[in-house]
Parts: structure tokens; sequence; C-alpha cells
């Protein structure tokens, strides 16, 4: 008797498996990775000192920057940081930070 009351369906309460789920609406945003970045404008950019510090506070940054600047920017020293970020599977900010701490040495 109790397995009855469980498994029919009530009139009063419909259960959540008699209502179709909602499914949401797909929205299409844009990767950070493909943005064509540049550079000259963005270093005037008043948030860009906070861009490198926060880059450069990632533990991996200066693994990632002693790659770059040993095996990478040897062999093409005109790397774009799209590029770089793309070899290096960073993102677009943190190649930023690389080239930057390398054009400042």
């Amino acid at each position: 008797m109790k397995q009855m009351r469980l498994t029919r369906p009530s009139k009063d309460n419909p259960s959540d498996s008699m209502t179709k789920p909602r499914i949401p609406k797909e929205t299409k945003t844009e990767s950070g990775r493909i943005i064509d970045i540049n550079v000259a404008d963005f270093k005037g950019h008043p948030l860009y000192k906070l861009l490198i510090e926060t880059a450069k506070s990632n533990p991996l940054f200066a693994g990632n920057a002693g790659y770059a600047q040993n095996y990478i920017l040897p062999k093409n020293p005109n790397i774009t940081a799209r590029e770089l970020a793309s070899k290096l599977s960073i993102t677009v900010g943190e190649a930023l930070a690389i080239l930057d701490g390398l054009e400042d040495e």
C-alpha cells in the first residue's frame, strides 16, 4: 500500500518527473585568448600595472617566463602576446607580462 502511494502521481501536486526540465538558452561568449590587443594602447591603460602584478603573482609565472626566454624567444623574437599565450597555454595577460618583463631587461 505504501509503495502505491509513492509511485502514483498525485493530482494536486505533479511530481518532478512529470514536469519538463528547463533547458537554459545558450549564450555565446568570446574567449579572451582570441582577442587581438594593441599593446601600445594597452600599456597606457590604468589597469595595466595591476595586470602585470597579478600575472607575476602566479606561481607558474617564473617557469613560463624562463621557458619563453630560453626556448621560444630565441627562435621567434618578434612573437606576439597572442602567439606566446597559445604556445604556453596561458592567458594573453600573462603573455603580455612575460613580454613586458623581457622589454624591461
